[in-house]
């Protein structure tokens, strides 16, 4: 039994270690997004919303029926007190009678048609419109989620990369002050250069727990962005895009193809769409409505059994209903005023994102070429530095070369390693921002 409960134990463990583990792809760590971040899924809920709302328009312009059915027993009837002449005597006497019957009852079907309400129609026309921005919008939160999700995951990545190169560093740096003290044991070394190859490895590995600070962090803000669990274990899957073959130059795109796709102009665009049909309805409620009626139903009254066919008395018609708008106090007036003038802060809205568009697509492809340019250059430099660092350690263990020109070439590898992290992030940033403004992520 205890076998038993050990392994059920280990299950469970191994299960629930494996529902907080992620490992994400950058396209599933989107995905992810997506799915579980709670202000998209409001965005989704909207769209959702906005959809129902078009259905309930709809539902204004379809048929109304209502059935009614009211059952009464009258404890106490209520009595006339009338005067009536002795046929006798000629003298009034005082007669009571009884109103109406112990037992009473209602029972029909109401029926109410729109057939010209043009409220109604533009109501139908204007929540469509409606939907049609919620969905704009949408696009425009899953574009933010993409650039979002994007920055984090490439600069958890970052922080990875620049872990590793800095763990490699520490090793250097040891292998440097062992070979120190080895050399100071045999007399070949100064009491300075052992001190200071100590200070270079100790200043590594502080290094060392900082660049591993960053990468706890960033995962953090990634896990944060998709919308997981802070708890949870995440493995990033993907590593950083060989920038070796970067295209040096943008794909030239012009601004009106831009524009045509970038859903803050779409938005806007909708938005007056809503404007405008809103003004319309307003004008429209100036105009008679024209309702269709009906009704069949019955009335029962009995003193014993009410459900007897024969105490039943039924009726129906049908009709027709003219409402005509006469004057509202000029509440109209002032409303289409208003949805005037707030037309008209559209019109401005999409002057300034055209503005935007073109400034971006623009300043996007500048950035770009001299983002993968200095790309291209510190790669070089790398090469370059690690060469040197190289010869300098032949020589140093050959005793041609001093340790000031190891620690030299050692910081110019560091610092070129960090320049060219930068450089690549930078880049990745960049390549966002113009994917971005072109209306491609």
């Amino acid at each position: 039994m205890k076998k038993v409960l050990t392994i059920v134990f280990v299950f469970c463990l191994g299960s629930a270690i494996a529902q907080n583990s992620l490992q994400l792809s950058l396209d599933e760590a989107i995905a992810y997004a997506v799915s579980h971040q709670p202000q998209l899924q409001n965005y989704m809920l909207d769209k959702e919303i906005a959809s129902a709302r078009n259905f309930e328009s709809i539902a204004k312009y379809l048929p109304k029926l209502n059935g009614t059915v009211d059952l009464r027993d009258n404890l106490k009837l209520g009595e006339i007190a009338l005067k009536f002449p002795d046929p006798l005597t000629g003298q009034e006497k005082d007669m009571r009678i009884q109103q109406g019957t112990k037992y009473s009852g209602t029972a029909g079907i109401d029926l109410n048609m729109p057939l010209l309400d043009m409220g109604a129609v533009s109501d139908i026309r204007l929540t469509k419109q409606q939907q049609m921005l919620s969905e704009a919008q949408l696009q425009m939160a899953l574009i933010d989620v993409k650039w979002n999700v994007s920055r984090a995951y490439y600069s958890t990545l970052l922080n990875e990369m620049r872990m590793s190169k800095v763990q490699k560093s520490v090793q250097r740096m040891q292998n440097f002050y062992d070979d120190t003290k080895v050399r100071y044991d045999n007399q070949n070394a100064i009491k300075t250069e052992l001190n200071r190859a100590y200070l270079n490895l100790e200043n590594a590995k502080f290094q060392l727990k900082a660049a591993q600070d960053s990468v706890i962090t960033s995962r953090l803000a990634l896990l944060q962005v998709i919308g997981a669990p802070l708890e949870s274990t995440l493995v990033l899957t993907d590593k950083l895009p060989p920038l070796e073959t970067v295209a040096l130059l943008a794909e030239a795109t012009e601004v009106k193809t831009a524009e045509l796709n970038r859903y803050e102009l779409r938005a806007e665009l909708l938005q007056m769409g809503v404007g405008k049909m809103q003004l319309r309805k307003i004008n429209w409620q100036y105009m008679p409505t024209l309702n269709g009626y009906g009704y069949i139903g019955g009335q029962g009254l009995a003193n014993d059994n009410l459900f007897n066919k024969d105490k039943w008395f039924w009726t129906s018609y049908i009709g027709l209903r003219l409402n005509v708008p006469v004057f509202d106090g000029l509440q109209k007036a002032a409303l289409a005023k208003q949805q005037k003038l707030a037309i008209q802060k559209s019109e401005n809205n999409q002057r300034q994102i055209k503005s935007n568009i073109a400034y971006q697509v623009q300043s996007a492809q500048i950035n770009y070429n001299n983002a993968a340019a200095n790309v291209q250059l510190l790669k070089k430099n790398i090469a370059l530095a690690e060469e040197i660092v190289a010869d300098v350690n032949v020589r140093y263990n050959n005793g041609f070369a001093t340790y000031q020109e190891v620690l030299d070439a050692e910081n110019t590898l560091k610092e070129t390693e960090y320049n060219y992290l930068q450089s690549t992030f930078a880049f990745l940033l960049v390549e966002l921002e113009w994917k971005k403004a072109n209306g491609k992520l």
